[in-house]
């Protein structure tokens, strides 16, 4: 957190999006009751998998092998991530950072692989509009709390956002739109993706092939919340 953040957080504390508490954007009392845990469960078709695993099928798409997703994208959930990314409530990404921690530490236990960090990359045009790159922000803070090394290596190639619902049209038009900006930190490297949201799986499949392609060993991936 900048000392500008930590100023501002100290003049306007940030409320609970769910109950007004002050001091979160989402207490513990409501993180407990109203964000309902994923589960075990393939991140692209909801199959029962053991720790995150990504079931064969989904595998075809060049998934990452394992995704961890902390909850869906509903109630509580939505509004945070509302609060992160369209109401300039930074603070959120600790918030955010903290519960996805919490997901991997459960998947993975607290002797887990040295994985580099890597946010998938915001359109440009957001990060404009915005004015600040949530994915990079978010990013950063799970590697914080979970003691890892972060690295903004993957780059965006345009700006189409994806539309439709088929996963075959978003992964049709996703192909190619990253980039890694220095291979040479990527090689030989664990790499953990981190997103905010995923609904068909397409950003983190190509984002993925462009990672495996630059060298990395395994690919895993971090995320909030599965939009159902």
């Amino acid at each position: 957190m900048s000392l500008l953040e930590a100023a501002i957080g100290w003049l306007a504390p940030p409320q609970c999006v769910s109950c007004g508490v002050e001091g979160s954007t989402v207490c513990g009392a409501c993180a407990s009751t109203k964000l309902i845990p994923y589960g075990q469960r393939c991140f692209g078709c909801g199959t029962l998998t053991e720790l995150g695993r990504t079931c064969s099928r989904c595998r075809r798409f060049g998934s990452p092998a394992r995704v961890w997703v902390t909850t869906n994208h509903e109630g509580a959930a939505r509004d945070l991530l509302h609060a992160f990314k369209f109401e300039q409530q930074r603070a959120a990404a600790d918030s955010l950072a903290l519960l996805m921690a919490a997901t991997f530490v459960e998947n993975n236990g607290a002797d887990y692989p040295d994985y580099l960090v890597i946010p998938v990359p915001t359109a440009t045009k957001r990060v404009r509009q915005r004015g600040f790159d949530h994915a990079q922000l978010l990013a950063r803070s799970v590697a914080r709390k979970l003691g890892l090394n972060y690295q903004p290596v993957l780059a965006r190639l345009g700006q189409t956002r994806q539309v439709g619902s088929k996963r075959a049209d978003r992964i049709a038009q996703m192909a190619d739109k990253y980039l890694v900006k220095n291979s040479a930190r990527v090689s030989g490297q664990k790499i953990l993706l981190i997103d905010d949201v995923v609904t068909t799986g397409a950003t983190l499949n190509t984002a993925a092939r462009a990672l495996r392609l630059a060298g990395a060993t395994r690919v895993d991936a971090l995320v909030f919340a599965r939009r159902l």
